[in-house]
Parts: C-alpha cells; sequence; structure tokens
C-alpha cells in the first residue's frame, strides 16, 4: 500500500492507499475524506478544497505548497524482517 505525507503549517497531512483504487486524506488523526486517487487527495490540498477550515483559509496566502503528488514524501513501508 502506498501513504504520501506533506508536513505543512497545521500539521503532516496524509494521503493512505486503504484499498485498489482507495485512498483516505488525513491530517494528524483526523480523516478528511476517500478519493479514487492519491492524486485526486493531493490535488484538494493544493487547491484548499479540504474542508478542513484550518487549512483551507490558508487560500491565497500560502507560496510553499505542494501543488501535485510528486511533490510530497512517499512514505516507504518496510518488509518484516526474518
Amino acid at each position: 500500500m502506498h501513504a504520501y505525507r506533506y508536513n505543512s503549517p497545521i500539521g503532516i497531512f496524509e494521503i493512505r492507499q486503504v484499498g485498489h483504487l482507495r485512498y483516505e486524506l488525513w491530517i494528524e488523526e483526523e480523516r478528511l475524506g476517500e478519493y479514487e486517487s492519491a492524486e485526486t487527495a493531493a490535488t484538494d490540498v493544493a487547491t484548499f478544497d479540504t474542508d478542513y477550515i484550518a487549512w483551507d483559509r490558508f487560500e491565497n496566502e500560502l507560496e510553499n505548497f505542494p501543488s501535485a503528488l510528486d511533490e510530497w514524501t512517499e512514505v516507504k513501508e518496510e518488509s518484516p524482517r526474518d
């Protein structure tokens, strides 16, 4: 499963794959939504359309935020060692 993180000024956003073509957008421990792609979730963050008021109010104010998923940090899952 894939996961991506963005350390924002208000907390850590995370996009988590939860199934085939199912991703969830989180900030800290609050689930913000479910998406068919990680790219769509990242777009909602980039366009300040997350329904999370503390983030969305920064529209037109922040300059350094990821505008696409490839600018997020991909979280690598470690395989268990024998």
